[in-house]
């Protein structure tokens, strides 16, 4: 591997970036095996994809009653490095609150925040198959990305029925863009509660020379765990931990709705075998919009995955998905922690607003 440049992201009058974007790539590409894909098969994938969306985004709107009057959703396929690079990009403008606490030597503070942020990304970029990217850095920033190595990858190892988990992935992230591009108020909540979240993170020239040293040791952590807690623990304030609380609720909807409308909104032809591709992708640690949360801290566990599953099909079963899209109405319909549980006690609530 060729040397990596780490000399710091051109910065701007302010000073340097929050986030080292050459430390982020650089972080990113320890963890990202090098995969050279056969030139046709991508091709062929892209063709495939472009196909399967626009009957995808139907079948989410219909089920979902969501994403009137958008625009037909559309996807790009990317490579595992190109992933990471629009990653970091969405997360320029989210990271603003750290910019007031790197006191003292700036430079070293956005490159231990380059590398916390590429190690994750890196991480998460040998396992995404798609992505909504979530609007981090402001309005109108969502994406919706196929990784297509993984995707082809996955083809070898489980052949026909890799078509099934493809689609299913695409339409659990077809929803995602249908709760946040056709409710504009979630995404400014959504970087309301990742804003508070860093203003309250430890970044000052203390914190980052503590850090720095022990940052090798705790990239290989990562590598070895498949997990990037050992940086985020590295970090993390008590404050920080009451607000990842409060956004439990938010994340447990999200997944849990986008984990429903994978096997609902699927019925017909589109997915060949939903229990096959539902048992594959069990196996997996859940869905990347909250992995990327992970950044700020607010990773959901499985648990909570399941639970969020549970909270949408028990309001649909009670009211309907009428009743469940209050959720997506106003900032205090979201569920709260305890009400994921208790699906009856979040419906009588919002009926009685």
């Amino acid at each position: 591997m060729a040397t990596p440049d780490l000399s710091p992201t051109p910065s701007g009058d302010d000073g340097p970036p929050v986030i080292d974007e050459r430390a982020a790539m650089w972080a990113a590409s320890l963890l990202v095996p090098s995969r050279r894909d056969d030139p046709a098969a991508a091709r062929a994938l892209r063709t495939e994809i472009a196909a399967d969306v626009p009957d995808l985004d139907a079948a989410a709107r219909r089920w979902s009653g969501l994403g009137h009057g958008l625009p037909p959703t559309q996807a790009r396929v990317v490579g595992r490095l190109g992933w990471v690079r629009i990653n970091v990009s969405s997360l320029r403008g989210a990271f603003a609150p750290l910019r007031e606490k790197m006191t003292g030597n700036r430079a070293v503070a956005s490159r231990v925040v380059g590398v916390q942020v590429g190690a994750l990304l890196g991480l998460l970029s040998t396992k995404v198959l798609g992505q909504f990217v979530l609007p981090f850095g402001g309005p109108g920033g969502g994406d919706l990305l196929v990784v297509g190595p993984n995707v082809l990858a996955l083809a070898e190892r489980q052949g026909d029925l890799a078509v099934d988990v493809r689609r299913t992935v695409v339409l659990h992230e077809i929803t995602h863009r249908l709760q946040f591009d056709g409710n504009p108020w979630l995404g400014d909540h959504l970087r309301g509660l990742v804003g508070r979240y860093l203003a309250e993170a430890r970044v000052d020239r203390a914190a980052m020379l503590d850090l720095a040293p022990r940052l090798p040791r705790l990239v290989a952590e990562v590598r070895e765990t498949g997990t990037i807690e050992p940086i985020i623990e590295a970090v993390l304030t008590e404050a920080q931990a009451r607000i990842v609380a409060e956004a439990q609720g938010l994340m447990s909807l999200l997944e849990g709705h986008g984990n429903t409308a994978m096997f609902e909104a699927s019925t017909g032809d589109l997915i060949a075998d939903p229990d096959a591709v539902r048992g594959l992708l069990a196996e997996r640690h859940g869905d990347v919009a909250s992995k990327v949360l992970a950044l700020a801290g607010m990773e959901m566990k499985r648990r909570q995955y399941r639970e969020g599953e549970q909270f949408v099909r028990g309001v649909i079963e009670l009211g309907g998905v009428e009743a469940l899209n209050r959720a997506f109405s106003a900032a205090e319909h979201l569920p709260l922690g305890h009400e994921v549980a208790d699906p009856a006690a979040w419906l009588a609530r919002v009926r009685a607003a």
